[in-house]
Formats: C-alpha cells, structure tokens, sequence
C-alpha cells in the first residue's frame, strides 16, 4: 500500500501536525505500507525528524508571498490550486490514500489531487471548511463533535471522531507501571513555544519555595531559546531539560502535574492520567481546553499572551498543596481516552 502524507511544521503553525502524521505513518510503516510524506521548509519545520523517522520527505518548494492569501493559507504560503500543482508534479505514480493534516488545505486541494490518489483521509479539528474526502479524523472533544461536519463533508463520509482516535505514539498506550511523585512537574508549551512561556515558567519554578519540587522542561529541537534554557536548567538542581523528548509517557506517568498547553498534548495527558493546569496558545486549542475544563479534566489559566511568571508561581503554588483535587482531575481526565483506541483504531479504517 501506497501512502503519501501531505503536512507542515514550522515556528508559527507549531509541530503537533506532523507529530501525529509521523505517529500514524510509522503504525502504518508497521502493516508494511510504504508512506511518502511532502512537506514545505517552513522557518522551524521538522523535516530532519521525518527523515531520522526513516521516511521519504519530498521538500515542496516555498512560494513567494502574497497579498492575495488569508488565514490559514498564510500559513501554508500559497493557494491550495498552486499546492496541488507542486505535489503533483513530485508524485510519480498513483497512491493508495493521501492523508492530508493542514488547516490550510481543504476541497479544492483534494478535489485536484484525485487524480492521482485513489482514497483522501483528512485529518481536521477545526470544522470551518468544506472537505472532499472518504473519511474524516478529528481527535478533538468539544460538545457539538458528533454533529459539527454535518455540513462540511458529504453526508455518508465515515468519520473518526473524539479522543478515541488519538493519534499518540506506541509508549502511551504500554502497561507501564511508574509512581507518580509529590511536588514533580512538567512543563510543556509544544515544540515551538512562540509565546516564550517555557521560560516564564522556568522563572516561576525557580521562585517557589515548596518542597519537593522538580521540574522536567520539554522543549522541541527548534525551539528559539534552547541555548539560554539550557542555562537555566543548569544553574538549579530542581530543573532538568529534555530536548525532542522520546519518554514523554513516562514523565506524565511521574509528574504530579503538568504545565503547558492546550492542542493535541491534552490527550497524551489525559491517557496518563495527569492533571494539567493549561494555556492556550492558539485560538483552535480554546474550545476543546474549555470543554475540558468543565469536565474537570485539566484546569484553564486562559491565553498565552495572558500569562506572567507572577501568574504561574501563585497557579502551581496553589495547586500543589491540593493533592485530592489533582487526584480527582487526574481520574477525569483519564475517563476520556480508551487504551483500546489511537492509531491502531484509525488503521482498521485505512487497510479496510
């Protein structure tokens, strides 16, 4: 079987696209599907970590801009007719599905790729356009999810929907038992941080006076402050830095709680059982976060252009003497994702 996944990361868009899309490859990789990922050079992308993956990148090349463009298609920087031409033009034989994971990307992009692939998997969270696709992914929990493509997709396209369909690496969904430690944290903004709050946090924590207190800072390789993080973490016992972290489970499974933001991070939390106090760090991320907090499983600090280190310190000072109350977070959050579910549910569908 033939694969090719259309995706981008970069500095702006974040890395959680093509961290779920390198997910799904290699489960698929796995059943000995052959994928192709094509991908733009975005300032901050993650190509090299697709190609260290094992897996063929065709480099699309970047456009020159526009003042035509609006959006989400600022962000992938051109039109979808133009994005079409270029794949096309790199893809040299049919493939089985496209699997399309950009929220610049939407009908008409898919609509001119049939051509040369036989099936389209979108993968979605926004639901604010039209798709032409044979079945649709969209990992998110917000209190319409069951109904809100209604309009979006024709009306007997399958679809994957809620948290069921997570698409999180292998280590999460292993039996590993770890004991959760008093006054651990994480912290974790995504891959990018464009909002500088991995540092602000560091600043928090360092001011704290409780005891225990450890901190482990995840950052992402092209993340724009690595060096001077770095710096901090060294310079405190109590802080430790993990680049492109390949034991994330196991730090949920140890935090007592966790600092970071919203996106598809909320679900590898929520598998582990962790409790989260969360920002959000783009306008897709508020509803899902909002829901959540409801529920009662993770709390919400509000918006990335909100928050000061003055607001972190008293945040993590106060939820941490509350221990019950992150117990009970923690079970919430948990009820929400199936160990049964993830990659292995959504392949059921694709090599059907």
């Amino acid at each position: 079987m033939k694969i090719c996944i259309r995706t981008d990361s970069s500095n702006r868009i974040g890395s959680g696209h093509m961290m779920r899309c390198l997910t799904l490859a290699k489960a698929l990789r796995q059943q000995g599907a052959d994928v192709h990922f094509f991908c733009r050079p975005h300032p901050g992308h993650s190509i090299l970590l697709v190609e260290h993956a094992g897996f063929q990148v065709t480099v699309l090349p970047l456009h020159s801009a526009s003042n035509q463009l609006s959006g989400y298609q600022e962000w992938l920087g051109c039109t979808e007719a133009e994005d079409a031409i270029d794949c096309l033009r790199q893809l040299h034989a049919p493939v089985d599905w496209l699997i399309v994971d950009h929220y610049g990307l939407a009908a008409n992009f898919c609509h001119a790729m049939r051509t040369s692939c036989q099936r389209i998997l979108v993968i979605d969270d926004l639901a604010n356009r039209h798709h032409d696709c044979d079945l649709l992914l969209d990992q998110n929990l917000v209190p319409d999810y069951l109904q809100r493509y209604d309009s979006l997709l024709a009306p007997k396209t399958p679809r994957l929907l809620g948290p069921a369909y997570a698409l999180l690496r292998d280590e999460f969904y292993q039996n590993e038992t770890v004991k959760r430690e008093p006054g651990r944290l994480l912290v974790f903004f995504g891959g990018s941080d464009p909002f500088g709050l991995t540092r602000k946090a560091i600043e928090a924590i360092r001011q704290l006076e409780l005891t225990p207190l450890h901190a482990d800072i995840v950052i992402g390789q092209s993340h724009p402050e690595h060096d001077q993080l770095q710096q901090l973490c060294d310079s405190s016992s109590r802080l430790q830095l993990h680049v492109q972290c390949s034991t994330m489970a196991t730090l949920m499974r140890q935090a007592q709680l966790m600092l970071g933001a919203g996106g598809s991070t909320h679900w590898e939390r929520c598998i582990t059982a962790l409790p989260g106090l969360i920002v959000t760090v783009a306008d897709n991320q508020i509803a899902t976060t909002e829901y959540l907090h409801t529920s009662g499983a993770c709390h919400w600090l509000g918006a990335a252009e909100q928050q000061t280190i003055a607001g972190f310190k008293s945040a993590l000072h106060d939820w941490l003497q509350q221990s019950e109350q992150l117990e009970l977070m923690g079970r919430r959050a948990a009820s929400l994702v199936p160990l049964s579910g993830g990659p292995r549910a959504v392949l059921k569908h694709l090599l059907s």
